[in-house]
């Protein structure tokens, strides 16, 4: 890993080891409008205030947010759109941004979302060992969504449509691509989403998924946390929250302090 690799991977892990990125990209995903991230200037003001490393925008974004951007938070520029409206195949993915254009824009790292599913899994491998290798080019950390390629499913539908070998084998090729981290789904199992840690030989973070009750997701921060994960990637379940600062907070508790997902939601809720 270069010198500038590391410096980047060290703004996006603090001084624990911990990973906590906020996805303030979901517009860029969806035609609905989701209330919690109509201001992404705000939302991602709120979860730095909570103690969110990272957050993760589109290129266009980055400057408008500079004005309330912390010194030790790391920017990282998502990279996709979909074309949400479109009858034949809303998940199509639409790759717009550069690894130059994110280095000039003075990203920390790339966040890509992969589908290696469905017909477009062969593009999609092409598409990923090409990031990695310009990343390597320019020292920027790569972070890929190994996650299940119908996101906006709930989690339960996908674990039966696609099964945590499925996660597997994403996590895995992207491990041997080169890519530097994954973000993947919870599988609704403890024992399944340690065979996906063990197995991926990189860190990994857990995806937020749809949104949630704050208690159910806390406990499940807690369950992931103590398998191995390394922090999280969370985008409606940070920005829907009763209260974003103190949801960024409680999660941070929990793979900061090893505090319980009951001890945390505690927190929230005092």
């Amino acid at each position: 890993m270069s010198a500038g690799k590391l410096v980047h991977m060290n703004r996006i892990f603090d001084q624990t080891g911990t990973c906590i990125i906020f996805a303030g990209c979901h517009q860029m995903t969806s035609k609905e409008i989701y209330p919690g991230q109509f201001d992404v200037v705000q939302s991602c003001q709120r979860a730095m205030e909570g103690g969110a490393t990272c957050i993760n925008i589109g290129k266009g974004m980055i400057q408008k947010v500079i004005p309330v951007l912390k010194p030790d938070v790391a920017v990282l520029n998502y990279l996709p759109v979909y074309p949400a409206y479109s009858e034949s195949n809303p998940y199509e993915m639409i790759v717009t941004s550069t690894v130059e254009e994110a280095a000039r824009n003075g990203a920390d790292g790339l966040v890509l979302p992969v589908d290696f599913y469905s017909e477009a899994a062969s593009a999609a491998m092409r598409t990923v060992a090409e990031y990695v290798r310009e990343c390597d080019k320019y020292g920027l950390a790569f972070i890929v969504e190994a996650e299940y390629p119908t996101f906006y499913e709930t989690n339960d539908d996908n674990v039966k449509k696609y099964g945590a070998e499925y996660l597997m084998f994403a996590g895995r090729i992207c491990s041997e691509l080169g890519v530097d981290v994954i973000s993947t789904n919870y599988t609704n199992d403890p024992d399944s989403f340690q065979k996906i840690i063990d197995y991926v030989k990189i860190p990994v973070l857990i995806n937020g998924g749809t949104k949630v009750p704050e208690n159910e997701f806390l406990d499940m921060v807690e369950i992931v946390a103590r398998a191995g994960a390394k922090g999280c990637l969370i985008g409606r379940n940070i920005s829907e929250a009763k209260d974003p600062v103190k949801m960024t907070k409680a999660i941070g508790d929990i793979f900061r302090c090893k505090i319980t997902g009951a001890q945390a939601y505690s927190n929230l809720a005092g």
